[in-house]
């Protein structure tokens, strides 16, 4: 039970990581009628993840022993490690560079938007650019689960919770865009835990859970101002 809980709470910070995802969705199928959209949306999942799938099992297939490759400075690095250190530093400049991008950007953040095509260029489209944007949630994911089946079920629960609730994650996006303060501060905290374990030390998480309150804190004031100033 615990167990599944842990895998639940990994999928929902897999579903976190894909926000970048569904709001790219809504945008290039809105365009099409509403069942095609349906429809977009089922096959995008899927064709989604299908290939994290298969970059996941090329990356175990690459990295299947952990045995020490190198010491520097007395810390011992295994490609579990390095896996660590690289998902973490990559999460921390991705996530750090769009929350500076977006409290230094006076206008609303623009959508990725691409012109009307047929349907099955579309999901070809999609399916490259969901890839490309999956590429900090399969790093993550493939460096906090236990195993392959592990990795599966937390890319599962992350898609069910979008193909249920997609638009409405886009949606509340748009209408209280200060949230993306927290879901990056989120993700930073997340980076930064995944680059100390790299280096083989614990992220304290009474740290964790008191800057995310304050997160939380400052994107609420930084919604009323922005709703203030664009009434």
């Amino acid at each position: 039970m615990v167990q599944l809980l842990t895998l639940l709470q990994q999928g929902i910070l897999a579903t976190l990581l894909d926000v970048d995802n569904a709001v790219y969705m809504t945008s290039a199928i809105e365009h099409l009628p509403f069942r095609k959209q349906q429809q977009a949306i089922m096959w995008g999942l899927f064709a989604e993840f299908a290939g994290r799938i298969g970059l996941i099992s090329l990356f175990y297939s690459l990295f299947s022993e952990n045995e020490t490759l190198f010491t520097l400075l007395g810390v011992k690095f295994t490609p579990d490690s390095i896996s660590l250190f690289i998902a973490g530093t990559f999460l921390l400049y991705k996530s750090s560079s769009e929350l500076y991008e977006f409290l230094t950007s006076e206008e609303k953040p623009q959508q990725l938007q691409l012109p009307q095509v047929s349907f099955p260029r579309l999901m070809i489209e999609m399916t490259v650019v969901n890839l490309i944007l999956s590429i900090d949630t399969i790093v993550v994911v493939s460096t906090i689960a236990l195993d392959l089946s592990s990795i599966i079920f937390i890319f599962l629960v992350s898609a069910m919770i979008r193909l249920f609730a997609i638009d409405k994650m886009a949606q509340f996006i748009k209408k209280y865009p200060s949230m993306n303060i927290v879901i990056l501060i989120f993700l930073i905290l997340i980076g930064f835990e995944l680059f100390l374990e790299g280096l083989w030390f614990q992220f304290p998480e009474e740290i964790f859970n008191t800057v995310i309150v304050l997160a939380i804190i400052v994107a609420i004031i930084h919604q009323h101002r922005r709703s203030q100033s664009n009434p």
